[in-house]
């Protein structure tokens, strides 16, 4: 059971108790009345000693409460969870940078070299990660990556940026896919996940949990799902859903799905986390909109909007460490019956019918769930 603290209050009545019995005790003639008010008022001088006392020891409670909390990684502040980390071997990942392609448009036959610095209009910078050429029709595609980490360096498809140092030939250039991956550091409560996740599971050097492990200590991703023989003997799907800025998931672009696979290593190659012998298939996962269907009463605004948040609140939990049922969110099982329990949760609803979904159903093996509008029918 856990240990009960105790009020300044409380130890200070506890204090005069003993005090009280005590003097009394050894000074029986004593007026008992005159003693009580010694040790209890306010204006007792006993009293003074023995409030002032119960202060310095709730501190002292307190703060071996606090030195409680530090020794479990899920209840540990920062400054602890980075020890506890630490002690398992687990790093705290890096901020990462963004990737995705820029259309360059100028002088056909234009050599461009690798390295060629662009800069937004934000004074974020990115460098081409591979040399081409400009082709006939004016226009190439080329891969970049941001100069800085973090999410900075994220930026949407068709907006313009500058050549850093001026190349002539060079008329214009845009984003033509859309530049994402960049991510801050992995915060407390991810590394707080991670540990746990360590001390649960250990590695086993290529078993099938290992892989989301390996992945989301150097990437920004959402959800990670292992299919063994993906293609056959030997080989293992990765099924990777992104976390987006905001936190949401999204689908990872073909760059970050290369860099996933450069880090893991590709088959026949040395390099890489992953066992010489496996082959990896980095596979971008799906959104599935989940939209259900609902009678509710009383249907109102407010109380339309209580359900939506409770909605989106249970999508959020599908797969998470209380869900018994499913390891995590890709491929889930979802349950008519859980859908109806948060539904029920949600404040001023006092009855539903949960039209759609009717019956229980799973996500296809690549499917990620995401939170859709509900359609709300006439009661």
């Amino acid at each position: 059971m856990a240990w009960p603290i105790p009020t300044a209050k409380e130890i200070a009545s506890k204090i005069a108790g003993s005090l009280e019995a005590g003097l009394l005790r050894i000074r029986p003639d004593l007026d008992a009345t005159g003693v009580s008010r010694a040790v209890r008022s306010a204006k007792g001088v006993f009293s003074q000693i023995t409030r002032a006392f119960s202060l310095e020891l709730r501190e002292a409670h307190d703060h071996l409460a606090w030195w409680g909390r530090q020794y479990f990684v899920d209840t540990a502040e920062e400054e602890f969870v980075l020890r506890h980390a630490g002690i398992w071997g687990v790093n705290q990942r890096a901020a990462t940078k963004a990737l995705g392609a820029v259309l360059v448009e100028g002088v056909p036959g234009t050599a461009l070299p690798a390295g060629l610095q662009l800069s937004a209009s934000n004074a974020v910078t990115y460098l081409t990660t591979s040399a081409a050429t400009i082709a006939g029709g004016g226009t190439v595609a080329v891969p970049v990556i941001a100069v800085v980490a973090g999410t900075s360096g994220n930026l949407e498809e068709g907006v313009q940026l500058t050549v850093v140092t001026p190349f002539p030939e060079i008329t214009r250039v845009s984003v033509s896919i859309e530049i994402v991956g960049g991510a801050d550091e992995q915060d407390m409560p991810e590394l707080q996940g991670a540990t746990l996740e360590r001390i649960r599971q250990p590695p086993h050097g290529g078993a099938g949990f290992d892989y989301p492990v390996w992945v989301q200590g150097q990437f920004a991703v959402k959800a990670v799902a292992v299919i063994p023989e993906w293609i056959g003997r030997g080989s293992v799907g990765l099924v990777v859903a992104m976390k987006d800025a905001d936190g949401s998931a999204r689908v990872p672009s073909d760059a970050e799905r290369d860099a996933i696979l450069a880090f893991l290593g590709p088959l026949g190659s040395q390099t890489g986390v992953r066992p010489v012998t496996a082959r990896v298939i980095v596979i971008a996962a799906e959104l599935r909109v989940l939209s259900p269907v609902i009678r509710l009463r009383p249907d109102t605004a407010l109380t339309r909007a209580a359900v939506n948040d409770a909605w989106n609140r249970f999508v959020a939990t599908i797969g998470d460490a209380d869900d018994t049922v499913n390891a995590g969110p890709i491929g889930a099982l979802i349950e008519p019956s859980r859908i109806s329990e948060a539904i029920s949760a949600a404040n001023g609803e006092y009855a539903h019918d949960l039209i759609s979904p009717a019956a229980p159903f799973t996500l296809a093996n690549v499917e990620y769930p995401v939170a859709g509008a509900i359609t709300y029918e006439d009661a």
